[in-house]
């Protein structure tokens, strides 16, 4: 195999000459072109997958060959070479000004590309058929045990007056003991109750009325939950799709909206900040800790029981079901996210902190960033609890200030472009994308402010009351500052660096210095003008935007299955685009309606595993944490 392609000819970027042929035939004329995977089985040649392994971001290709060669031939290191030479002969790898050097080729046989099915797969099988279960045949439990509860009131009233009597003979100890055993027989059955899917479902479809003056964040919510599938499709298929296509829309105001998706994420800790402050400095939480400093430990094991079992269920499906529901030329690349040597760092929620490319969950780093924010929030309740209110908030803008320097000092040292520039910069992800001390300012922020908010409630005087007396003499005046500030503020990030996306492939086009501080502020900007967008509400002074359009029932319904739809999202999205036996043109039409086929599916395997999984574990674990603190 070697000598004969060391002999061939190239005729361009079609295929080799015929004297060669059927031993090779090349996929295309661009990096990441897929094709003739169908036509070439149908011959009876082989078909073998290429991935690219090179910086900053991998490149596919594919090979139809005859049944002479195998793809542990192309993977042998002395034919590594030949296939560099074959491929940088076409010619097609010079409009890229790439260098295949430095690279490793690493072939995958599409059809026989597959995990060995484990104990792992086992377990993960057994445990989703155990919810089911759970969850269909609940009316027989339920039935089941109403029956036992008849079986029991019908007891004579004098049997029950002798076990009394009985009783008092022996000693308080055993009634003690009986009254427990009954309480715990109580909770056996209303955990059989909560994995009602009647219940579920109720709790899911029906939206109760509560503060009116949070009814904005539902609406920031649910736009960050729809950004976020948008942009993450975004970025998939750019790194899948045809590279020549994706760099012909740079310039273009689609790629403008795509790359500013991102932003979705500092919604998503702007929003977990303000409501852990809510939530936290509440009155009585605030009086259990200064009682008891330990008290906190059972804040914290509240929170990672809300998100651990659905997370640690989300990466069993992720890694040990979805590997064999795909097939395909490109399917190895579903295989390659979904691959979870290291899951014991997001099970602990450290898998950020790491600064290699081994990611189980790539998108869990969200979830770990959040808790480790949230761990630090905790210093600041103690201080409020124990010393003094305004010690806990210098101490919240401390820590919102040291994260920004940190931020800005990082982006200016490593001279991080504009966010789309610099996506492409090495490391970038790992060193600074995912980290809590560069993603503190607006999650910092956020919690100031649901603080002030809490105190409000609780009729405390602070910064923000003294705002809202100001503000309810000048209402008009009042919403009028606090939308145009949050628009031009959000819209200035948004779209100001449109100038330097005209002229990307001159990425100093604007000063690098300028560059890396809007690379640094750009986050902390989205959280400022989500909190001057958000005060109108706060303060009352509900309108047709944050009541009316924030809060419409689709909103709300789209805010319940957020959480479950942030962990499968990804999987559907990657799944969806790995399957392609065809490479997808990156185009308008091609971004549209992949967004309107993977949403609606998410949304689809979100109510699914909200009403089998997440809603029915949210209620056990609040039943737990109350039987076990309110003792």
């Amino acid at each position: 195999m070697s000598s004969l392609l060391l002999k061939a000819e190239i005729d361009g970027y079609k295929k080799l000459i015929e004297t060669v042929w059927p031993y090779v035939s090349l996929s295309g004329n661009s990096l990441n072109q897929f094709g003739m995977f169908e036509a070439c089985l149908r011959k009876g040649y082989f078909y073998s997958s290429l991935k690219i392994d090179m910086e900053p971001l991998p490149s596919f290709y594919g090979l139809c060959h005859s049944t002479e060669c195998t793809t542990d031939d192309f993977n042998d290191d002395e034919l590594q070479s030949d296939f560099k030479e074959l491929i940088n002969s076409t010619g097609f790898l010079d409009k890229y000004n790439i260098s295949l050097d430095n690279v490793d080729f690493i072939f995958y046989d599409p059809l026989n590309y597959n995990k060995d099915r484990g104990i792992m797969f086992t377990l993960s099988l057994s445990l989703i058929g155990m919810f089911l279960i759970l969850s269909c045949f609940n009316p027989i439990f339920c039935q089941v045990m109403k029956l036992r509860k008849q079986v029991k009131v019908t007891i004579n009233a004098k049997d029950i007056e002798n076990q009394e009597i009985f009783e008092e003979n022996q000693g308080l100890t055993n009634s003690k003991n009986k009254i427990q055993e009954n309480k715990q027989e109580d909770i056996n059955e209303s955990c059989f109750i909560d994995y009602s899917l009647l219940e579920s479902y109720h709790s899911l479809f029906s939206f109760r009325d509560y503060d009116n003056n949070l009814s904005i964040m539902e609406g920031f919510r649910s736009i960050g939950f729809l950004m976020v599938i948008f942009g993450h499709q975004f970025f998939d298929l750019a790194k899948s799709s045809f590279q020549f296509e994706m760099i012909a829309q740079l310039k273009s105001w689609l790629c403008l909206n795509l790359v500013n998706m991102l932003y979705s994420v500092d919604m998503f800790f702007w929003l977990g900040g303000f409501f852990s402050g809510y939530v936290l400095f509440e009155k009585s939480k605030v009086k259990l800790v200064r009682k008891n400093g330990w008290s906190m430990f059972g804040i914290i094991l509240h929170r990672i029981l809300r998100i651990w079992p659905c997370y640690a269920i989300a990466i069993l499906i992720s890694s040990q079901l979805v590997p064999y529901i795909g097939d395909g030329p490109r399917w190895f690349m579903a295989l390659d996210r979904f691959e979870c040597s290291t899951g014991w760092r997001n099970l602990i929620f450290i898998d950020n902190l790491f600064y290699d490319n081994q990611y189980c969950f790539p998108w869990g780093w969200y979830l770990s960033t959040d808790m480790q924010l949230f761990l630090s929030c905790l210093i600041p309740l103690f201080l409020y609890a124990k010393l003094n209110s305004k010690i806990a908030k210098i101490l919240i803008i401390s820590f919102l200030v040291i994260t920004q320097t940190i931020g800005t000092i990082m982006s200016l040292v490593n001279e991080y472009l504009l966010p789309p520039f610099a996506l492409t910069q090495p490391n970038m992800h790992q060193n600074y994308y995912t980290k809590p001390f560069t993603r503190g300012p607006p999650y910092y922020l956020g919690f100031l402010i649901g603080v002030w908010y809490r105190e409000i409630k609780e009729n405390n005087i602070n910064i923000l009351s003294k705002l809202s007396g100001f503000a309810q003499k000048r209402q008009g005046r009042f919403k009028f500052i606090c939308y145009l500030c949050g628009c031009l503020i959000i819209g200035g990030i948004w779209f100001g660096w449109r100038p330097a996306q005209q002229q990307y492939k001159n990425q100093e086009y604007w000063n690098i210095t300028i560059q890396s501080l809007w690379f640094a502020f750009c986050r902390l900007g989205i959280g400022l003008g989500m909190s001057f967008l958000s005060l109108p509400c706060l303060f009352g002074m509900q309108d047709l935007f944050n009541l009316t359009f924030m809060r419409n029932n689709y909103f709300r319904f789209i805010n319940k299955i957020s959480f479950s739809g942030y962990l499968i999202h990804q999987i559907i999205i990657f799944g969806v685009l790995s399957q392609f036996y065809q490479t997808p043109n990156f185009s308008f039409e091609t971004i549209f309606t992949l967004y309107i086929g993977n949403l609606f599916i998410t949304i689809i395997c979100s109510i699914v595993f909200c009403l089998f999984i997440e809603i029915p574990l949210s209620k056990i674990e609040n039943r737990l944490m109350k039987q076990m603190f309110n003792k």
